[in-house]
Formats: structure tokens, sequence, C-alpha cells
């Protein structure tokens, strides 16, 4: 019987041990959750972004063109560009 008393007191540690090892594992699995997110959130703001500045590029390159022509070009080039705004 006296074994069952200092049984209760170890197995009373032991829960307290491993709730502080579980609550540690269960806070470092949240934070890797988390930083997956971020990863993700950023990754898909990194490709807007891409597209974006591919847009813009494309656009200078546009006024570029314009900008180099001569006149009777530029005209003619502005009427077909307009044409394709229309079309989107």
């Amino acid at each position: 019987m006296n074994d069952m008393g200092v049984l209760i007191p170890i197995m009373g540690i032991m829960c307290g041990i491993i709730a502080i090892i579980t609550s540690a594992w269960l806070r470092s699995q949240k934070m890797k959750l988390d930083m997956a997110r971020e990863n993700r959130a950023a990754g898909a703001s990194d490709a807007e972004v891409m597209s974006e500045i591919q847009r813009l590029k494309e656009r200078v390159a546009v006024l570029e063109k314009l900008a180099t022509d001569d006149d009777r070009k530029l005209a003619g080039e502005i009427d077909r560009l307009r044409g394709d705004d229309l079309r989107r």
C-alpha cells in the first residue's frame, strides 16, 4: 500500500510534464501553420505585382513605339490600338 502513496505524486508530476510538452508542441504547430499561410499570401501578392509590372512594361513599349515613329505611322497605329481596346 505504501507503493501507491509514492505513485500518485509521480503520476501527477508526469501529467504536468506531459501537459507542458504537449502545449509547447501545439504552439510550434500553430506557428508553422501561420508561417505557411503568410508565405502563401506573400506568394500571391508577388504574382500580382509581377503581373502588374508586365502589363506596365507592355504599355511603356507601346508608348515608346508611338513616340519614335513618324507622324503618318503614328496616326495609323493609334487607330489600330483603339480598335484593339474596343475588342477587349
